[in-house]
């Protein structure tokens, strides 16, 4: 049953670790390269135009690298405040949805129940239960208009 499962496991495991062996000693050549590259163009500028001169050549060079590194830091940022603005659009819409929410009364199953118990206890059993009923919402609805709105209401955040 699970011999697939670990068969594809097994798979996926071992490429894995065939990929971060090969992106290492990709990395390790490629920073030799620029390394040796660094050396090279500093002998020559040395060598050229003087030492004052092949420093600054070397620090152009990292200052390039740098400015290379800082694109997609600055687009990852981008990124993120977008994937932001894309939460709040989803979770607007959400309360949306669910403000369209139809009211129990519109329930369809809420309706079905309440004529299956009609049906169950008779006209006359559910009269007393409605009553009942009537009293109570009328109780919390008389109530809840009474509350100071101000007082129930949050602090922005």
């Amino acid at each position: 049953m699970f011999g697939g499962f670990f068969d594809e496991l097994k798979v996926s495991l071992d490429l894995t670790l065939k990929a971060m062996i090969a992106g290492a000693i990709f990395a390790f050549a490629g920073m030799a390269a620029f390394v040796c590259g660094l050396v090279v163009l500093f002998l020559w500028t040395m060598q050229t135009y003087g030492v004052m001169y092949a420093w600054g050549a070397v620090a152009s060079v990292f200052g390039v690298v740098a400015l290379f590194a800082l694109i997609p830091l600055l687009a990852s940022s981008r990124k993120r405040r977008a994937l932001a603005r894309a939460a709040e659009i989803r979770l607007a819409k959400a309360e949306a949805e669910k403000s369209k929410d139809p009211e129990w009364w519109q329930n369809p199953a809420a309706l079905l129940t309440g004529l299956q118990i009609v049906r169950t206890l008779g006209v006359r059993g559910t009269l007393p239960i409605l009553a009942v009923a009537a009293v109570a919402a009328g109780y919390f609805l008389s109530k809840q208009s009474t509350e100071d709105p101000a007082a129930t209401m949050e602090p922005a955040e």
